[in-house]
């Protein structure tokens, strides 16, 4: 084929047909995910939502393959619904493939845009791949979309987060601010987490340790210190007790949700 027999057959391949018009206008018309699940019949939909509730079970008993392999079933059945995938990415966090997990992650936005877990996710695989640029940023988006007043912990869990990404991208004055934010009336762990990490940042380490069993005193309940604890531990300063203090490490907690 000469030259200009290449150059038609390119021309032709760029010509819009009744039939690519046709395909064009049906994807454009493409039902969304949540119409096309409540199509399924009802029997379907309550033997995949009790589907979801095993495998949210199993994520949370830390059976991650057994929780990929309920995923992967359910899928054949509907593999748009957001929550499924949600847990999906959250288990490539827990086996810590942070590219699929943020490639799953970003498709259950493209579903649900404004969904504050799945942002919370994402951002928090930028953390933990220590893309601290990317963190902070995706962090700080993700504060309006979470209500201080309805969601005091999970907000201050972000700020804290936020406030760990601005002392690696060297913005020091900032994360000292963040951590002056508030005082140890605040309802919440970050008073003593914030100014912990400070006091590590500095060198203080006994006063670290100190405002950390503080921490423990006031917050008797260990899950309610667990996120934060484990983000001290991703982070690097503290040691985790899998011995996984290491950003290669594979045994270090997550703190996906």
């Amino acid at each position: 084929m000469n030259l200009k027999s290449i150059s038609t057959a390119l021309l032709i391949g760029l010509v819009a047909t009744p039939a690519m018009a046709q395909l064009k206008e049906a994807a454009n018309q493409e039902i969304s995910p949540a119409a096309a699940f409540s199509n399924l019949p009802l029997e379907v939909r309550e033997d995949y939502g009790q589907r979801l509730i095993e495998i949210q079970n199993l994520f949370n008993d830390k059976r991650i393959f057994d929780a990929i392999e309920k995923i992967g079933e359910a899928e054949k059945i509907f593999d748009r619904h957001p929550l499924l995938l949600n847990i999906k990415g959250a288990c490539y966090v827990e086996i810590r493939n942070f590219d699929k997990a943020e490639e799953i992650f970003s498709d259950v936005l493209a579903i649900d845009p404004n969904n504050a877990n799945v942002k919370f996710n994402l951002a928090e695989v930028s953390f933990v791949k220590k893309d601290w640029d990317n963190a902070e940023k995706r962090f700080t988006d993700l504060l309006q979309f979470v209500s201080e007043e309805n969601n005091l912990q999970m907000y201050r869990l972000i700020q804290f987060k936020i406030m760990l990404s601005q002392l690696k991208n060297g913005n020091e004055d900032k994360a000292r601010a963040v951590a002056d934010k508030y005082d140890f009336m605040d309802d919440s762990p970050f008073i003593y987490y914030a100014k912990a990490a400070i006091s590590y940042h500095d060198d203080e380490k006994l006063e670290a340790e100190k405002l950390l069993r503080n921490a423990r005193f006031v917050w008797t309940n260990p899950s309610q210190l667990a996120a934060w604890q484990d983000t001290l531990i991703e982070f690097g300063y503290v040691k985790s007790f899998y011995g996984g203090d290491d950003e290669n490490d594979p045994t270090a907690p997550r703190t996906a949700e």
